[in-house]
């Protein structure tokens, strides 16, 4: 018989209120959700209860209580675990359901986050961002070395900044948006997932091996394999598929970044592309998303700069200016471009996103934020004899964006939104029939 994959054992699923006591929830839960995404900085989630032992008249939900969750997989024993402590930060959605009981959800969090509301970060520091960023997370915010076992990417250059009264998460943020890889891309992320804290470059997740196949077939309830079972998925979406109208409007494909600085009163123009850039970066799969198209006058989309410009201040030139050297020497060791860094990031991150994939698979705690899959699904048209049963247009390797565990009675399930900077169309048969193009109206 094949093994349900909605199998699974919940370990512990309590409570712990501020003088410390421990209240066992398990049998008055609803259900419970798991999230986390690599444009976030920590995990979060929220359970739904239903309540007929008057647990909200016994608990405040100030912020003070943690809620400890530790789920399993019941029937293999090679897939991880989660066990992880929140900390509840609302109820909302309170009701009655019966004259002795209500429902409500309780939402939750890292203990990092709230913890780092709490706190600022006014510090001279010597080193790389990466560096940087896990010496925050260890002094200010307290995460213990197991839980700095996620993605890691050293970050390129030796940085000497002043953290100006951000919060610790505020602070890490701010130098991953400055990060930038031996190739001087700007395509750091900083999250929190299975594994723990990540601080890593995109060009190091991407080409990352997959840790699961996604493909659409039909349960056979006599198939013993359940591996097959789990790489199934049950229904997946095209969130986006590449706009370029939005690419082009957004500066996807180029713009140009001005910079001026106030000290020498000068003004610096860098233009940016994304198709030279693209090459400066690793990539999962083996062509672009994106094509370099010919307008009427000879340009292209990628060497057309005006389609989106940012104008910020900027540090230009004070490396050769005599007063400053004498004046300020501590500015000349300051990022000159960190600005037009932070408008080149907005285009990699909007590329990465701008093909979206929305999958809803069997439970698996491996389908995390910053793991990859092989995404195998078939065209849903008119078929052909010299077609592949691929959709060739949304098949190869995605990055997992974000990730929601749903635990519920008979239920275990994970939505996987996935997205990829390029794609596998190699692969179309030269030989394909010449297909009518239909165009919509605009």
């Amino acid at each position: 018989m094949l093994k349900e994959s909605t199998q699974y054992v919940i370990k512990e699923l309590a409570i712990v209120t501020k003088g410390g006591n421990t209240l066992d929830i398990r049998n008055i839960f609803e259900e419970i959700s798991l999230f986390d995404t690599i444009l976030f900085p920590v995990i979060s989630g929220q359970i739904l209860i239903t309540d007929a032992i008057g647990l909200s008249k016994r608990l405040l939900f100030d912020g003070s209580e943690t809620i400890l969750i530790h789920l399993k997989k019941s029937d293999d024993t090679d897939q991880r675990t989660f066990k992880k402590a929140f900390k509840i930060y609302k109820q909302s959605n309170r009701q009655n359901i019966t004259i002795q009981s209500e429902s409500y959800i309780l939402h939750f969090a890292s203990d990092e986050l709230m913890f780092s509301e709490q706190l600022r970060v006014n510090q001279y520091y010597e080193g790389t961002y990466s560096k940087i960023s896990i010496k925050i997370l260890e002094d200010y915010l307290q995460v213990s070395k197991n839980r700095l076992n996620g993605f890691y990417t050293q970050s390129f250059g030796l940085k000497k900044v002043v953290i100006p009264n951000l919060k610790p998460i505020d602070a890490i943020q701010w130098c991953c948006k400055r990060a930038t890889d031996q190739l001087q891309s700007p395509n750091f992320l900083f999250f929190e997932n299975i594994d723990g804290f990540n601080f890593v470059s995109l060009s190091d997740l991407l080409p990352k091996n997959p840790v699961s196949d996604v493909k659409y077939q039909t349960k056979n309830i006599q198939n013993e394999d359940a591996q097959q079972e789990m790489s199934g998925a049950r229904s997946f979406e095209v969130l986006t598929q590449t706009n370029f109208l939005e690419r082009t409007k957004s500066g996807v494909n180029a713009g140009k970044f001005i910079g001026f600085d106030p000290i020498t009163k000068s003004i610096q123009e860098q233009d940016f592309s994304y198709g030279s850039h693209y090459e400066n970066m690793k990539h999962a799969n083996k062509q672009p998303n994106f094509s370099e198209i010919t307008n009427r006058d000879g340009s292209t989309n990628s060497t057309t700069y005006n389609s989106r410009k940012s104008v910020s201040l900027f540090t230009t030139n004070r490396k050769n200016s005599e007063y400053i050297k004498s004046h300020d020497p501590y500015s000349l060791t300051t990022d000159e471009n960190q600005n037009a860094f932070l408008f080149q990031r907005k285009a990699i991150i909007e590329n990465l996103l701008s093909k979206r994939l929305k999958i809803v698979m069997p439970g698996n705690f491996q389908l995390s934020s910053g793991y990859n899959v092989n995404v195998d699904l078939p065209y849903m048209g008119a078929k052909s004899t010299d077609y592949t049963n691929k959709d060739v247009s949304i098949t190869g390797k995605y990055l997992i964006v974000a990730a929601r565990h749903i635990i519920g009675f008979e239920k275990f399930e994970t939505i996987i939104e996935t997205a990829t900077t390029s794609n596998d169309l190699d692969f179309i048969p030269k030989s394909s029939p010449q297909e009518e193009m239909i165009i919509e109206e605009y």
